[in-house]
């Protein structure tokens, strides 16, 4: 190997630091402040938060969903039954060479 292509470590097998000292990240440093800014959630929870006839958008959305499951939508009970009361534990039986097994 030649000394171009050897690879600077430590006495304790550690790689050596590279780069500029004066760029690099200090003690308590923080790269990302802020996090990231402009995430679906972030967007989607303003969109909710805005006032439509004095209610939220989300408070409308739900109303919405509650008239589709008093008309019948099964979908719509099962979404609001889930936020409301949890979703039910599901149950497994697996057979495995004569023995029941119950998750």
């Amino acid at each position: 190997m030649s000394k171009e292509m050897e690879v600077k470590r430590r006495a304790n097998g550690q790689f050596k630091t590279s780069g500029n000292p004066k760029t690099q990240f200090k003690k308590g440093d923080t790269p990302n402040p802020h996090g990231r800014n402009g995430a679906l959630a972030d967007i989607i929870n303003k969109v909710f938060d805005e006032e439509v006839d004095e209610k939220t958008k989300k408070e409308l959305m739900i109303r919405k969903v509650y008239r589709m499951a008093m008309n019948g939508s099964l979908g719509a009970v099962n979404y609001l039954s889930d936020r409301t009361e949890g979703k039910a534990k599901e149950t497994k039986e697996i057979t495995h060479k004569d023995t029941l097994i119950i998750e």
